[in-house]
């Protein structure tokens, strides 16, 4: 049978994945996770209900490249939440708010085809992430630490008029990591910092719910950012890996005992030039690499990674003493198993730095 959950999951991941950004003036951006959700009503509201999914995921399953490419599917990631400045930061706290927009009308499948028909994924979503860069000292820079809220609402549909809404909080992330101070090397200044981000399984889920706000198991995806800065130009990139581990209690439509998406590479990058004081432009992209398959009870499922292309421009605005309005737009290409589409991320952040900041 069709993992619904899953199916939807294709095309949410994009507008979902939302994160953030810490600095004392520069950036410090997190990662987000997500999902989605449908209630189940009285006894005949469900079977009405699990009949119009039936036919949703037989129209999906259908059109993959095989009946079970969509019963697992990789968790929301960070793809193209982060940009210029990354690898900047600053002792302090930092708040953000980061509304997101994704709209897909075309799925792929493994092979980078089309799957012909009216399809369509609408995404609005939004990502509380607190951060703090403390002053205690741990291998040569300094402790940080981060927390991401995601909430979400998704419209999905696929040929036949079939199609799913849902909406509510997702799993909750929590993060530790080093932030190092800047150092010149060559003409420019270069900055870093390491994170380990864990999505904890926080979010609404039930095993008799084809879609949930919660994955239901745990998500590890730690990342390295980094940026070189020379006069007006700067580089950046955040370079991630991806784990999660087994849900041992997935949709009973699915009739299986456990299911586990596979494990990923995943990266930003970007490069921005400073127009004028408080103005930054610039390119930026991102790139997701499935590198094992995903599982169903413990067994590999053929064809079944993903992988997606994100390139677009991005604009960086100082809006008052720290405080910041950035806007990044994305346009997807090279998809495989999963949706493609285009976004739009517009995040507003407000630094608050250390009353005092040892050298």
């Amino acid at each position: 049978m069709f993992m619904l959950e899953a199916a939807v999951r294709v095309a949410i991941r994009e507008g979902v994945e939302s994160c953030a950004r810490y600095s004392g003036g520069r950036a410090f951006e997190g990662h987000l996770a997500c999902s989605k959700k449908i209630a189940w009503g009285s006894t005949k509201s469900a079977v009405r209900l699990q009949k119009r999914l039936a036919l949703l995921g037989a129209a999906i399953s259908a059109f993959l490249s095989g009946p079970a490419f969509a019963q697992v599917q990789l968790p929301a990631v960070n793809l193209g939440q982060t940009s210029f400045e990354d690898g900047f930061a600053a002792p302090g706290w930092f708040l953000e708010e980061t509304p997101t927009y994704y709209d897909a009308n075309t799925l792929k499948d493994s092979k980078g085809n089309t799957i012909p028909g009216s399809n369509h994924l609408r995404i609005s979503s939004t990502t509380t992430h607190i951060a703090y860069l403390s002053e205690m000292r741990v291998m040569g820079g300094r402790l940080a630490f981060e927390a991401l809220q995601p909430w979400v609402d998704v419209s999905a549909g696929v040929p036949g008029g079939a199609s799913s809404t849902a909406r509510g909080l997702a799993d909750l992330i929590v993060g530790i990591g080093v932030q190092w101070a800047p150092e010149k090397i060559g003409p420019g200044v270069f900055a870093h910092r390491f994170m380990l981000d864990v999505g904890m399984p926080t979010g609404q889920y039930s095993d008799r719910q084809p879609v949930n706000t919660g994955n239901n198991f745990v998500v590890v995806n730690p990342y390295y950012a980094m940026t070189y800065e020379v006069d007006k130009w700067e580089v950046s990139t955040r370079l991630h890996y991806l784990w999660s581990a087994v849900n041992n209690d997935p949709f009973i439509g699915l009739g299986a005992i456990s299911v586990q998406p596979g494990q990923a590479f995943h990266m930003n990058y970007a490069i921005s030039y400073e127009v004028t004081s408080g103005i930054r432009v610039g390119f930026n992209g991102y790139w997701l690499k499935q590198l094992t398959d995903n599982k169903l009870n413990g067994n590999s499922i053929e064809n079944s990674r993903e992988s997606i292309v994100g390139l677009g421009v991005g604009v960086q605005v100082l809006l008052g003493e720290n405080t910041w309005l950035h806007l990044n737009g994305y346009k997807e290409t090279d998809a495989r198993n999963r949706a493609e589409g285009t976004s739009v991320i517009l995040r507003l952040s407000k630094a608050i730095p250390s009353s005092r900041t040892s050298p």
